[in-house]
């Protein structure tokens, strides 16, 4: 049903804000757009994270386009950004607030999943202090703050084949994030995917699922979605990590992937959109790598370009994501 009023509520940018956060933006662009196309009379306000609530009078009695995010150095803000809009008792697009909570740490994502017998990489909490989760995962590892997203401390070469090496990143990690947890698992061979969820009706329905190839990258490169992969425009790793939708060749194993990111939606409390991400392991088998709730929606980002390849255009996409914004109870 269309609203009578939408209001795009996005994090307010500095002029010299980095590429991973003026990316807000861009997604701006295509909920305005679509609201156009929607004829949806609309507003948009940039928003402090933390400051929601002077803008209840703006946002009262419209569906609000959550595009609230954390600012640089505040990952909590995300979702407490949106634990305001439940208490302010506005419709808002995507997840809830107690889904935010939990995906943005990725520590305890793997617990739910894990305990819903979902397949993670071996891995957990590393104290660079006490570093005796070494000796029980497989090496080489891949290390990253738990509770950043947009692959913010993935830049240079996160991954690790010796215990001195791992050590050192933590610790530079936990200088780098204070007060954040540091995440080590085991980094998986194999191809990697990415799978947009997006509602439908009561349910939610899996979009095409998505390949990132890693093009000629030569030894001694990670082959991974690092930070230059996303922001560094130019750089090898941007130009050379590729997106494609694999074919019927594969279509047993995209069932698969396709199931296991299906999994993912009710144990994470998800709604409206979101993106899981995978990859194979030695065996080829695919294992759940990140819950991304609430997405990117750019137009050049994954969940745009599967939704494309579903044969739906930005507005058809936004008058979905609308449709799940449910009336939130006060």
């Amino acid at each position: 049903m269309r609203p009578d009023r939408a209001v795009i509520a996005h994090t307010a940018v500095a002029p010299e804000a980095d590429p991973s956060t003026a990316d807000v933006l861009d997604q701006v662009r295509l909920f305005q757009e679509g609201l156009a196309a929607l004829d949806v009379p609309q507003a948009t306000v940039a928003v402090d994270a933390g400051r929601v609530w002077e803008h209840a009078a703006e946002l009262a009695g419209a569906v609000v386009c959550n595009l609230l995010e954390a600012p640089p150095g505040k990952p909590q803000l995300h979702a407490a950004a949106t634990a305001a809009l439940e208490i302010l008792g506005v419709s808002f697009t995507g997840s809830p607030a107690g889904a935010l909570w939990l995906t943005t740490d990725k520590l305890a994502t793997r617990a739910v999943l894990t305990a819903e017998g979902l397949p993670v990489a071996a891995g957990g909490r590393l104290d660079p202090e006490r570093p005796v989760l070494l000796e029980r995962v497989p090496p080489p590892w891949i290390l990253k703050p738990a509770w950043e997203d947009a692959s913010v401390g993935l830049e240079g070469d996160p991954v690790c084949a010796a215990p001195e090496q791992a050590v050192a990143r933590a610790r530079s990690l936990a200088a780098r994030f204070p007060g954040q947890p540091v995440l080590l698992e085991h980094f998986l061979p194999g191809r990697e995917f990415n799978v947009s969820l997006l509602a439908a009706g009561r349910g939610v329905e899996a979009l095409p699922v998505a390949e990132i190839a890693f093009v000629d990258f030569p030894a001694g490169v990670p082959a991974l979605v690092g930070y230059e992969a996303k922001w560094a425009a130019g750089s090898f790793e941007e130009t050379h990590t590729v997106r494609r939708f694999p074919g019927r060749e594969d279509a047993a194993l995209l069932g698969r992937i396709g199931e296991l990111a299906l999994a993912c939606w009710r144990p994470c409390a998800l709604a409206g959109y979101a993106r899981v991400d995978l990859r194979l392991d030695e065996a080829g088998v695919p294992v759940i790598l990140e819950v991304n709730t609430n997405p990117c929606l750019s137009a050049d980002a994954g969940f745009v370009a599967a939704a494309r390849e579903a044969g739906l255009a930005p507005a058809d996409l936004v008058a979905r994501i609308l449709e799940a914004a449910a009336p939130r109870p006060r």
